[in-house]
């Protein structure tokens, strides 16, 4: 099976090549801090914008920081506001989708209701307005994250299980008297689980993107912590004299949303058994 999956997964081009970008960002943010000589929060003012050289390899920023240190920082903070906050959202939707699709009736009702009311805000907005309440800082935006996650995959979860829950295996499981617990466990959540990888991967992306745009406005992750938003925000005054600083954050969330995506084509296709051709 593994094998099988390995194939056809290799056969996608660019989702390997995004895969290794992306392993390559997630060894920067374990590893990067250990072999950066400054401080991210170390201010040097006689060197505020200072161009490429050799002591700062990306420049600096408006307080003398070391812009290639604070990518590498912040690639940490990026990354674990996303995979803490979609992988916690993730938790909470497929919950939320399995007792929908599996138990049907009001409960269905009241799960689908409370996400309708969720997605009638556009995905952006709804963190705005999550952020406002819960307030600024990494903690509240990765929570922010989390919750902005939590209806998509709710609403996809469901729709797989209402497919899964009348297949006669579930049916014999029920008639022998398994408890729904067991059913949902050992049946439901393992045979909806490949479209819950591809859409969680995607959601990675979007995470990314929302919480950068969040650290931009100024509702996100909140000056000194070095973070991509942040840092667009902090140059985006200079960027005609000293554009460095906006295009290097840029081009790693450009890489990062990417190769989220294009990774979540490619297990889409590798995962999914009707795509005999692929």
């Amino acid at each position: 099976m593994i094998k099988v999956f390995l194939k056809r997964f290799a056969k996608k081009k660019l989702s390997v090549v995004a895969f290794f970008v992306l392993m390559f960002f997630i060894f920067i943010a374990l590893f990067g801090p250990r072999l950066c000589k400054y401080d991210p929060l170390d201010q040097d003012l006689r060197n505020i914008y200072a161009g490429i050289s050799r002591e700062h390899w990306l420049g600096t920023d408006n307080l003398g920081r070391d812009t290639l240190t604070r990518l590498v920082y912040g690639a940490r903070v990026s990354l674990g506001i996303s995979f803490s906050g979609v992988l916690s959202g993730c938790m909470i939707g497929i919950l939320l989708g399995v007792c929908a699709g599996y138990f049907g009736k009001w409960v269905d009702t009241v799960i689908c209701r409370l996400i309708d009311v969720m997605l009638a805000f556009p995905g952006l907005l709804l963190a705005i307005v999550i952020s406002a309440v819960l307030g600024n800082g990494v903690k509240n935006t990765a929570l922010a994250v989390s919750i902005f996650s939590v209806p998509s995959i709710a609403r996809m979860v469901r729709s797989v299980v209402l497919g899964i829950k009348n297949q006669e295996y579930i049916q014999a499981c029920q008639i022998v008297g398994e408890s729904n617990s067991r059913v949902i466990f050992t049946h439901v959540i393992p045979n909806a689980m490949s479209q819950i990888i591809v859409n969680t991967t995607l959601n990675l992306g979007s995470a990314i993107l929302t919480a950068s745009s969040l650290s931009f406005l100024g509702m996100g992750v909140q000056p000194p912590d070095p973070e991509w938003g942040t840092m667009l925000n902090n140059a985006m005054t200079v960027i005609r004299t000293s554009p460095i600083g906006v295009v290097m954050p840029g081009i790693c969330i450009t890489l990062v949303v990417l190769s989220f995506s294009l990774l979540g084509d490619g297990l889409r296709d590798a995962l999914d058994p009707k795509l005999k051709n692929v």
